[in-house]
């Protein structure tokens, strides 16, 4: 499987201009994850095509907020930490607006990134890590 395009959004000034990276490789995925800062770039949208796609905010104090989106939001996959509470909530930034998200749902860098290749390799959430699952 191989992903057919990436967008992210950055923010310059009051405004936010879209990048689009068609037919990414491994590089292409990485950096765009490696660029998500909570700031310039808060939001990264990876698809596989128009009905299925993963995204991945955040990315300030290695705080990032990730859900897969299949067959046009009929099934929803939101990451979670499962070591973390879901009673508490901490702030992130996606898509330029900050905004209150469980504890739990605010996963680490290296987690997100194994989310990441899993989905631009198999097209679907991995089974090695927690998810919540709506749909």
């Amino acid at each position: 499987m191989k992903l057919d395009k990436i967008l992210e959004d950055e923010t310059q000034g009051n405004r936010s201009v879209t990048h689009e990276v068609h037919q990414p490789d491994e590089k292409a995925l990485l950096s765009a994850l490696n660029r998500l800062d909570g700031k310039t770039f808060s939001s990264t949208m990876f698809f596989l095509d128009d009905e299925n796609f993963m995204s991945i905010g955040g990315g300030a104090q290695n705080r990032y907020v990730v859900f897969i989106a299949l067959d046009v939001d009929q099934k929803l996959f939101t990451l979670i930490a499962p070591d973390a509470s879901g009673d508490e909530s901490l702030d992130v930034v996606v898509g330029g607006q900050s905004g209150s998200y469980p504890q739990n749902q605010c996963v680490d860098k290296e987690i997100a990134q194994q989310a990441l290749m899993y989905f631009s390799a198999h097209g679907t959430a991995d089974p090695g890590l927690t998810w919540d699952v709506e749909g």
